[in-house]
Formats: C-alpha cells, structure tokens, sequence
C-alpha cells in the first residue's frame, strides 16, 4: 500500500540535504576565492620583485602586506612560500623573509645550470617546431626588439620570449625547473638597469644581445648552430651584469645603508 509522507518531514529533510549540500559548495567555492587572492597576491609582489619596485635584499613581512593587501597572514604566508620556490625571496632559519640578491659568485652558479637546462631544451624545439611555431617566434623577437628604452617592458617580454621557447621543447618538468632558476637573474638584471647610480658609475650596460638572431638559427640553423646561438645570447647578456653586481652592491649600501619596508601600492580584492 502506498503511504504519503508527512509533507513537513520531506521539507525538513530537503532543508537538512540543501544545508549540508550549502555547506559542501561554500567551502569548495570558498577554497577557490582564496586561491585566486593567494594568486593575485604572489603575482603582484612578484612583479614588484621583477620590476625593481621592491629592492635586493628587501625586507617583506607578513603583517605589512596583510594590511597592505587586506587579506589574512595565511594567504600572504602561502604568496611568500611560491616566491620563495621561484627564487625571488629567501627565508632564513629564523622566518625573515627578504627579496633575492645574487652574488656574483651565486650568477656563476645559476648561469652554469641555465646553460645545461636551456640547451637541452632548444634541442628539444629545433626537432619539433611547425612554421606556426616559428611564425610566432619570430613576432616575440620583433617585439622584444621593439622594446628599447623601456626596460620593464622588455624584461617581460624577453622573459615570455625564452618561456615559450621551453613550452616547446614539450618537457613541463624541463619549463618549470627553467622558470624557478631564470626569475632571480631576470629579477636582478633589471634592478640593476633601473639604477642611474650603476650607470654613473660604471657606464651603461652592455647592449642586449638581439633575440632575432638567436630565433634564425634555432628556426633556420642547424641544431648545432641553435645551440651555439643560445651560449652566446646568455653569455653574453650577462656576462657583463654580473661584472656589474659589485658596483650595485656597494650603490646598495651607500644609498640604502637600512633598507626600508616597502609596501605595494593596491589592494587585491
């Protein structure tokens, strides 16, 4: 025999089934709002980093960008941890965080792995590229070129440029390890080009190598002469800003003797 049910227990249950089903919604959409602040936080320090708005050797802290931010401490602490994996910030034994500065002899180092990486990787792109992908190589080198005198600009471009370069070599292992070891030498050849001070007194910086001519010869060149084309693009766009890194330090210590806390300028919401 069919029986009713009591019309009040159904209603009860679809509010109990609607409330744990609310709940279940609320903490996934709320787990994704938190990563797109965390995310919004990481890429606006990181870009102060890159730009030389934060200085080498600057001190970050929790509390400061928090309120700078208007978020919690656990999502800048969760920002601070993928910089740290980027290379851009180092935290010490004691929790005090501060933006990447390179020695001379540490530039040696990461020059030295970013050769090995690298090579392996434009290997990997002179057997696999399409007309399409050289088309597009070709109109990142324009562009990069195009950007003379406005430092940042190519700085993200040049950085966009060479990325695009280890997504085509088709390894993600090889781009990501590529992207963790590059961003501090981006990082700290930029803040040394925004520096009148090294200018003065050093004389300008080497011209950058033209991105054009690494892009023929792994488009056109043999793989050989890929290869040869990338040692000497590096080499010789840093060579001479590690050479540089001694006169920035001692710029550094005169002009900065206490580095100050610096805050960005936005709020992320």
């Amino acid at each position: 025999m069919h029986t009713h049910d009591d019309p009040a227990k159904v209603q009860g249950d679809r509010n109990r089934n609607g409330t744990a089903g609310s709940v279940v919604m609320q903490e996934l959409f709320g787990e994704v709002k938190q990563e797109s602040t965390r995310t919004k936080v990481y890429m606006a320090v990181r870009d102060a980093i890159i730009s030389g708005r934060l200085r080498t050797g600057q001190k970050l802290t929790e509390v400061g960008l928090a309120t700078t931010f208007k978020v919690s401490r656990s999502i800048i602490r969760e920002a601070l941890r993928e910089l740290v994996r980027d290379g851009l910030v180092e935290q010490n034994a004691y929790k005090s965080t501060t933006v990447v500065r390179l020695t001379p002899e540490q530039v040696d180092e990461v020059l030295a792995v970013r050769l090995v990486l690298e090579i392996e990787a434009v290997r990997l792109v002179h057997a696999r590229l399409t007309d399409a992908d050289r088309g597009e190589l070709r109109q990142l080198a324009a562009q990069v070129e195009s950007t003379r005198g406005d430092e940042q600009r190519r700085v993200a471009l040049d950085l966009a440029l060479h990325d695009r370069l280890w997504q085509l070599s088709g390894n993600h292992t090889l781009q990501t390890l590529l992207r963790q070891i590059t961003a501090p030498l981006f990082a700290m050849g930029v803040i040394m080009r925004s520096s009148p001070a090294v200018r003065t007194l050093s004389g300008d910086l080497v011209s950058p190598a033209d991105h054009r001519l690494l892009i023929e010869a792994i488009c056109d060149g043999s793989c050989d002469r890929a290869v040869e084309a990338l040692r000497e693009h590096i080499t010789h766009n840093w060579q001479r800003v590690k050479e540089h890194l001694a006169t920035f330090e001692k710029v550094e210590e005169i002009s900065h003797p206490a580095v100050r806390d610096t805050k960005p300028s936005r709020s992320v919401k």
